[in-house]
């Protein structure tokens, strides 16, 4: 059987310029990719993670408002909230704070909710909420014990 050398009879392959080049390219490619790759992943949870926190702290606001008489008349029943939900949660041990912003929506038009919430005990307590409509028209909402905040904006 013949020996598998190049041209030089040593017996090693010489690498050409150019693939050379495109070794230290993919090779550069795979690093960044796999450096990429666990961050994406972690964004993707933290994001997911941060969804579930405000919606649970919106919540109560919601809830006030699809209760409240002045957003069911200018909304119509039922009301839902929309997505994404914007804003800050920060929670720790079962105790923070939160202000979001929450879309809501009814047969009869939309508008947003604008909430500051305090967590204790891991429970969310909405402490101020005011549903603001698509044309300006704000309407403070009185959130169920809200009296229980201890932590004003």
């Amino acid at each position: 059987m013949g020996h598998r050398g190049t041209a030089d009879g040593t017996g090693t392959h010489c690498m050409s310029p150019g693939e050379s080049t495109v070794r230290r390219r993919n090779a550069l490619v795979l690093g960044v990719v796999l450096c990429l790759f666990p961050a994406l992943i972690l964004g993707a949870l933290d994001w997911f993670m941060g969804s579930a926190r405000r919606q649970a702290a919106a919540e109560p606001a919601i809830f006030a408002a699809q209760s409240s008489d002045a957003v069911i008349a200018r909304l119509g029943a039922p009301i839902s909230a929309g997505w994404p939900i914007a804003g800050k949660v920060a929670s720790r041990g079962g105790n923070g704070t939160a202000r979001l912003v929450i879309p809501l929506h009814g047969p009869q038009g939309s508008g947003q909710l604008e909430e500051f919430a305090q967590q204790k005990e891991k429970l969310w307590t909405a402490c101020t909420a005011e549903f603001v409509a698509s044309d300006g028209e704000r309407i403070p909402l009185h959130p169920v014990h809200a009296e229980a905040c201890t932590v004003h904006p």
